[in-house]
């Protein structure tokens, strides 16, 4: 789709939201190119990672797009769907079978903001600034709720939300809202730095143990306990589990299926 770069740089799928001209806003067209790339990296064995950026250097994201002459509204229902836009794309981020980066080049605010929050991995360039500003136009950031909660410390969260005051990247990094920050040159390396340290894990693993982890987030201790006793049995017996085992103990590096 126009509004959404889709770029295979060896082992990750890159996709960059390309509206600079307006901030890299998000609307339905973005939305649905963010998922289709989602859907490619699905379908695609060799693909390891998916990397979300934005065009340019002054915004990765910044939320919604709220201008009069904007195309899309990325928020409204049609009744006949059972989600929006912007729920289906994060649930395609929660099922996707690979870790998701958020390659922050510039500003995230908003539905930016929660783009970030519901990526696995966030890298961030240490100009940017990211926050939630909806409350000082009347609204709520309620779309992106659901995984600030599971990112941002309780009061920070509720700092964020009232005041609509953003953080330096370099907060972020304190609260341990994002992963690392590093000046803009360096952005790009330290992706491909993460990229090839997750393809050196075993793709089996990581996509039980991300279904897992979602899974886990929304059960009480004991429920999560007994789920994961059932799953780690099914994952041992995996094709890649025996490959582990076999390449600890003849002490060379694993050869991965994905199976």
């Amino acid at each position: 789709m126009p509004d959404v770069r889709c770029e295979r740089k060896g082992q990750a799928l890159w996709l960059t939201i390309d509206r600079e001209e307006r901030r890299n806003a998000l609307n339905e067209a973005v939305l649905d190119g963010l998922r289709a790339g989602l859907v490619e990296a699905e379908a695609t064995p060799e693909i390891r990672a998916v990397v979300i950026t934005g065009a340019g250097d002054k915004a990765f994201c910044a939320g919604g797009d709220l201008k009069p002459n904007a195309e899309g509204d990325p928020f409204s229902v049609d009744p006949a769907e059972r989600d929006n836009p912007a729920v289906k794309l994060f649930r395609a981020i929660v099922e996707s079978r690979v870790p998701v980066i958020a390659r922050v080049n510039g500003h995230a605010l908003a539905g930016g903001f929660g783009l970030v929050c519901a990526c696995d991995f966030a890298i961030v360039a240490d100009h940017a600034r990211l926050g939630v500003p909806e409350a000082r136009i009347g609204i709520f950031p309620m779309m992106i709720l659901p995984f600030m909660l599971r990112t941002i410390p309780r009061r920070k969260l509720l700092e964020l939300c009232i005041t609509g005051e953003p953080i330096s990247a370099a907060e972020a990094l304190a609260h341990g809202i994002v992963n690392h920050v590093v000046p803009r040159p360096a952005l790009d390396d330290k992706v491909t730095v993460l990229i090839a340290a997750i393809a050196a894990s075993s793709p089996t693993a990581i996509a039980i143990g991300r279904r897992a982890l979602a899974t886990i987030d929304g059960l009480s201790l004991q429920a999560g306990l007994e789920y994961a006793q059932r799953v780690l049995p099914q994952l041992a017996r995996t094709q890649d589990a025996r490959e582990g085992f076999r390449a600890f103990n003849e002490k060379r590096p694993p050869v991965w299926t994905g199976r």
